[in-house]
């Protein structure tokens, strides 16, 4: 005895004999069908693609009813298109043929993806001295929050002089820590098709904890090694960071600008000899 109303109302539409519900499977049907949504009767009841609404009713004996009466509020258009928007991204699914990956592969730099396969070849793919190094430095703030946490339980704290550095380290890179957390971890969760560059975001995060944790190192040992020595291991450090990120930019370059020729495994290949990881497929 309900009253249907359009838009608003939800229905669900039982067979009685069958005991079964008028569901859609969410598949796409072909031209033939005009590309309507296909449909069954599905014998689980709960089904939620099993809910319809009415979008317009022609009946020429009912009043015009102007469509702002059905007009959402602020709230609900918000919430409903976030929805939406999380209803499409989880329904993405791969093409035919395409190289996806998973998250567990992104921070270990696992496998690349053409961008162009013509002469000129272009593999997107991580620079490996910042990607590992990255990962390795991800480990140690954790290892260094832990010993941290541990020291202060059984109070035994840092020296003053190095307390002050220690502590903005720890709150600088928590912070960032997060961060990548927070861009990394949901992709474990999605269904959708995924690829490498969703992990992009997360290495800007990544990146900067790298980079605190090095200043952290480079800003202690003046205060724990004799001056002389200090100066000297500083700037063989600096150098050493300095030449491995630039060295290893010009070997990879070819990547990102296009390779030609033989593919890496050729000895005749510019990049022989770089194609660390049986998964890189340039």
């Amino acid at each position: 005895g309900d009253i249907v109303s359009t838009v608003t109302s939800k229905l669900r539409l039982v067979h009685f004999l069958q005991h079964c519900i008028l569901t859609s499977s969410g598949k796409q049907l072909p031209k033939w069908a005009y590309e309507q949504q296909e449909v069954s009767c599905n014998p689980n009841l709960r089904d939620k693609n099993a809910i319809w609404n009415v979008e317009d009713n022609i009946f020429p004996k009912l009043p015009n009813v102007s469509f702002e009466v059905y007009a959402p509020g602020f709230v609900e258009r918000l919430i409903e298109s976030h929805a939406v928007m999380l209803q499409g991204n989880a329904g993405l699914k791969p093409k035919e043929g395409e190289v996806t990956s998973r998250p567990w592969q992104w921070p270990i730099d696992y496998r690349g993806q053409f961008f162009s396969g013509s002469s000129h070849r272009i593999y997107l793919l991580g620079n490996p001295v910042i990607w590992w190094s990255n990962l390795v430095f991800l480990v140690l703030f954790l290892f260094v929050f832990l010993c941290n946490v541990v020291k202060h339980q059984r109070g035994y704290p840092s020296p003053p002089h190095i307390a002050a550095i220690e502590d903005k380290m720890v709150s600088s890179s928590g912070w960032l820590f997060l961060g990548w957390s927070l861009h990394y971890i949901p992709f474990w969760a999605m269904g959708r098709v995924l690829y490498f560059h969703h992990y992009f975001p997360a290495l800007l995060y990544s990146s900067m904890l790298s980079g605190v944790l090095i200043g952290y190192v480079l800003e202690v040992l003046p205060l724990l090694l004799p001056e002389r020595v200090a100066v000297s291991v500083y700037h063989w450090l600096i150098g050493v960071i300095i030449s491995a990120v630039g060295y290893s930019f010009y070997l990879f370059a070819p990547l990102a600008y296009g390779m030609s020729g033989p593919s890496a495994s050729d000895p005749n290949s510019t990049m022989y000899g770089l194609r660390w990881m049986e998964s890189w497929e340039f």
